[in-house]
């Protein structure tokens, strides 16, 4: 399998740190006794019948091709890979490069050129608020260092690599991510699937450009507000516990399917279902604006189907996981107490339980 650079870090000083790394960022993956993301097991399809492709998978398409053809032939095949590949199809973490390695080309390889046409890719596939909410999170990677013996943070860690060449019609993957980060894109025509994707960060509260910035406020606020609207007898349902639990649809969790908690959408006025749709569009607004829309229509239409659960404190933002959990969408927030401040760092999952990865597109039923 081809590979990314895998850090400064040997092996042996990977196996010392994976102790610190567990207390710190959670459950290995369920890849026993690695901290790597085991393969994700789709049997892909021998033929596909695409819908045709829309204005916005071609600008996509371009971009990436653009991206692509400014690369080196070495950085070139580092980057693609085969579509049927379910290694690297699941190989992103919410851990830290050294201990995961991540394939594709790193960001701090590429040139100022390069690294450009990856941006303007990522400004095709992503709105205006998922471009500013990688901004944000790399901000935040460039204010930790590397004191917990393996482990390379920064900014340059972070990949990009593709399963499959883009294309108007054959389905592709690209991919984006490092350190509490992945960005997961699978074009089939004219529909994609950003499941699963995650983000969140450490540390939340960082500056950019000048400005103090808390990177998942927007979210944390919209939770708050719903909780803020809910009767006594809603709250009941939608608090699960009073203490935060952690991620449970991370990485090497394809498949797993989590029973719907809280208090159900059915159960809530119109305006409560207004603010419910403020949660889920606070994630999902990082997605460009056309695929957006598309799946928005499918939100809305199961909002009676949703449920929204909280474990945690209530009135403290970013303290609580928060759950919804509808027919097409899972989303997590998840804050991780590891200095005392849960506000401050958080592994945050979204995935699509009937399409992850595209496998209803690509998978061989």
């Amino acid at each position: 399998m081809k590979r990314g650079l895998y850090g400064a870090a040997g092996l042996a000083a990977v196996v010392a740190a994976a102790g610190v790394l567990l207390l710190r960022y959670g459950p290995l993956s369920a890849q026993e006794g690695s901290l790597q993301t085991p393969p994700v097991d789709i049997a892909i399809k021998e033929s596909f019948d695409l819908p045709a492709v829309d204005a916005k998978t071609e600008s996509i398409v371009a971009a990436a091709d653009a991206f692509l053809n400014g690369l080196g032939d070495q950085q070139r095949e580092a980057a693609v890979y085969p579509f049927s590949d379910n290694t690297q199809r699941s190989n992103w973490s919410n851990f830290p490069d050294g201990p995961v390695q991540r394939g594709g080309v790193m960001r701090g390889n590429l040139s100022d050129e390069q690294n450009a046409a990856l941006n303007a890719l990522l400004g095709e596939v992503l709105s205006e608020d998922g471009v500013r909410n990688i901004a944000y999170q790399l901000a935040a990677e460039d204010m930790l260092d590397s004191g917990i013996g393996g482990p390379n943070f920064g900014s340059d860690f972070y990949y990009a690599s593709f399963l499959g060449e883009p294309s108007t019609s054959k389905p592709w993957m690209f991919q984006f991510g490092g350190h509490h980060l992945a960005i997961n894109v699978t074009v089939f025509g004219s529909e994609i699937s950003f499941s699963p994707m995650l983000t969140g960060g450490e540390p939340l509260n960082t500056t950019y450009e000048g400005q103090d910035v808390y990177i998942t406020e927007a979210e944390t606020a919209a939770a708050q507000a719903l909780m803020d609207a809910l009767t006594a007898d809603q709250k009941e349902a939608a608090i699960i516990d009073d203490q935060a639990i952690n991620l449970l649809l991370g990485p090497g969790e394809f498949g797993t399917v989590l029973a719907p908690e809280g208090v159900k959408g059915s159960d809530l006025t119109d305006d409560q279902k207004l603010l419910l749709l403020d949660v889920i569009e606070a994630r999902l607004g990082f997605i460009n604006d056309d695929d957006f829309a598309a799946k928005m229509e499918t939100v809305r239409s199961e909002i009676d189907d949703t449920y929204f659960g909280w474990w945690g404190p209530v009135g403290t933002l970013g303290a609580a996981y928060f759950r919804v959990t509808a027919p097409s969408l899972v989303m997590e927030y998840a804050p991780q107490d590891m200095d005392g401040d849960p506000t401050d760092h958080a592994h945050n999952m979204y995935r699509d339980p009937k399409n992850d990865y595209g496998v209803a597109w690509i998978g061989s039923h």
